[in-house]
């Protein structure tokens, strides 16, 4: 049984096993966040509900490094790929419900780190 919030109330879900074994590989804690949607589903001539488990992705907002003084300094290129990571995962949750995997969101990132590591003369 989970503890659940659904329009602003909360409510007591008792998940189904594939759900749970979600959960738990995902490795989930008390505030996290992740969505349930049902969707219509067929078993030969019955229709069924199917539940589809969707992770919210947390923002990440990556802080500029700092030199031991507190002052900041010129970002390397470590930075420089979690801003491109932050900025792909930003661009595909901006197009809704269009089901970008992991591979789309490395390609964008890809592309925006060589776009912002780039020397041009």
């Amino acid at each position: 049984m989970y503890s659940v919030e659904y329009e602003g109330n909360e409510h007591a879900f008792f998940a189904p096993i594939e759900i749970h074994q979600q959960i738990v590989q995902n490795k989930l804690k008390s505030g996290d966040e992740f969505r349930l949607s049902k969707v219509a589903g067929s078993n030969g001539k019955k229709i069924t509900g199917q539940l589809i488990f969707e992770l919210e992705q947390k923002a990440f907002v990556p802080q500029p490094p700092t030199n031991g003084n507190g002052q900041v300094k010129k970002d390397d290129l470590k930075e420089i790929m979690r801003l491109s990571i932050s900025d792909a995962i930003d661009i595909t949750k901006s197009f809704g419900n269009v089901p970008f995997q992991n591979e789309d969101i490395r390609a964008i990132s890809s592309c925006l780190f060589i776009a912002r590591t780039r020397v041009n003369n």
